[in-house]
């Protein structure tokens, strides 16, 4: 028995749950703390170097921030959906290149995306590949 719950045999079970509680906390810490209760200089440099002034990049953090809490709560909410996971997977990577492109010193910090972004993008295909061959009750499909 102990063996179906680490290899994610049934819902709610201890390494589906960690990953999406983990690419949930990255969604909602991302939103929250350098963007909603910030902005931290890095979101606005990121912001900025789209052309925006400081107001402009601001409000941009203060929108972006708001997004990724709702893609945060979804993970936690729609938790036998794919969609919040799929998301997660394809918009991961796709800010990690925008940050490449347009603040490339970024990537050199001692906290930066390339870490952040790749993990959680790991995480969310490890629990899609958990949810893969399940129906609508979460039980495992034979066949």
């Amino acid at each position: 028995m102990q063996g179906r719950w680490l290899t994610g045999e049934k819902w709610g079970f201890p390494s589906y749950a960690m990953c999406r509680l983990c690419v949930a906390f990255v969604w909602l810490y991302h939103g929250l703390v350098p963007k909603l209760l910030g902005p931290h200089r890095d979101e606005l440099v990121m912001n900025m170097a789209l052309g925006l002034s400081e107001e402009q990049a601001i409000r941009l953090a203060t929108a972006a921030g708001i997004l990724e809490v709702l893609v945060g709560v979804s993970v936690l909410a729609c938790w036998r959906q794919r969609w919040p996971l799929l998301l997660t997977a394809v918009a991961m990577p796709g800010l990690l290149v925008f940050v490449a492109v347009w603040v490339p010193d970024l990537l050199w910090g001692a906290f930066n995306p390339v870490t952040t972004n790749l993990c959680a993008t790991a995480l969310a295909i490890v629990a899609l590949g958990q949810h893969n061959g399940r129906g609508r009750s979460g039980e495992v499909s034979q066949g």
